[in-house]
């Protein structure tokens, strides 16, 4: 049984109806105007009552049938690959970057407390591969020789012979004089170079250039005894305790009047921090180091200095 809707009076009826449209068979039985509308009104009523009726039924009948059982809808999986993945997944969480700064921090601070000597870097002297100017100053020449080659400098007391004047040009680099004559030149810079000797060159070398003056004296070496090994280096408690050795040269008219002196040492590589102590490293263990000259000083044997010297030259 189905509901039909008339085409000319817009009203339901029940297709299986033998009189079809209620309003229409009103029409074909000879019925007046007020019948047909009478029929409509009845055929309206029915469809509003209908249609609540139907729709109040779906309601219940959706209320009251049974659906799928509610449950949590389930999180969906996390991929993990292998455990690089994940550390890299990790890695990229701004919590766990923090946290790692801090424990990187924590691991070098650590390792500088607990993590033994630290070796830095300090050689001396420094190795040049510079212009190295010639350095033409002779003792018992005038200090305006001086002034002429390195400049006008007010002099200061020597700090052992307040007789003589000190014109210093940087602190590895000192004149002194004696009544306006220069007496000694002391440097141990590397940019300089004096007949040939300069700071940084091997023994050997030393000994040529020194030849060239005179008949070179070696007269040995001072300090030395407090080498030890430590972590891999030969070491010295501080740098007064690196050994000397001293060639002096004399030099006589008709050349001159004063004497050469000429001190090597090992190359000093750095240091070894080891809590307040900083020792001096001279190389790898149970080795005795690069021996250089690191100071050269030209001395004047014409007059009576502080070193209570003899004279040499009349």
């Amino acid at each position: 049984m189905t509901l039909v809707r008339c085409p000319t009076h817009r009203i339901p009826y029940n297709d299986e109806n033998p009189r079809g449209c209620p309003a229409c068979a009103r029409e074909r039985e000879g019925g007046g105007q007020a019948s047909i509308m009478q029929e409509l009104a009845r055929a309206t009523r029915k469809s509003e009552q209908a249609a609540p009726d139907a729709k109040a039924g779906q309601q219940m009948s959706s209320a009251t049938a049974p659906g799928p059982p509610v449950t949590t809808q389930p999180k969906p999986p996390t991929i993990r690959g292998n455990r690089l993945e994940e550390l890299l997944w990790q890695a990229g969480r701004p919590r766990t970057i923090l946290g790692g700064v801090v424990v990187i921090v924590l691991l070098i601070v650590i390792m500088a407390v607990l993590g033994g000597p630290q070796f830095i870097a300090d050689p001396h002297p420094v190795p040049y591969g510079g212009s190295v100017l010639p350095l033409p100053i002779e003792p018992n020449t005038p200090i305006s020789n001086v002034f002429a080659v390195l400049g006008t400098r007010t002099p200061t007391s020597h700090p052992a012979a307040p007789s003589l004047a000190r014109y210093s040009y940087g602190t590895d680099l000192v004149i002194d004089a004696l009544n306006g004559q220069v007496y000694a030149v002391t440097f141990s810079v590397p940019n300089r170079s004096w007949q040939g000797l300069r700071v940084g060159v091997s023994p050997q070398n030393a000994e040529g250039a020194l030849a060239l003056l005179g008949v070179p004296e070696d007269r040995g070496i001072k300090g030395g005894s407090s080498l030890r090994q430590k972590d891999g280096y030969a070491v010295y408690p501080s740098r007064e305790e690196v050994p000397i050795r001293t060639l002096v040269a004399a030099v006589r008219p008709p050349n001159g009047c004063f004497d050469v002196h000429v001190e090597l040492s090992p190359r000093i590589l750095g240091a070894l921090i080891e809590g307040d102590n900083r020792l001096v490293v001279i190389g790898p263990e149970n080795e005795a180091g690069e021996w250089v000259v690191t100071r050269i000083q030209v001395v004047s044997r014409a007059v009576a200095g502080p070193d209570d010297a003899e004279v040499a030259c009349a």
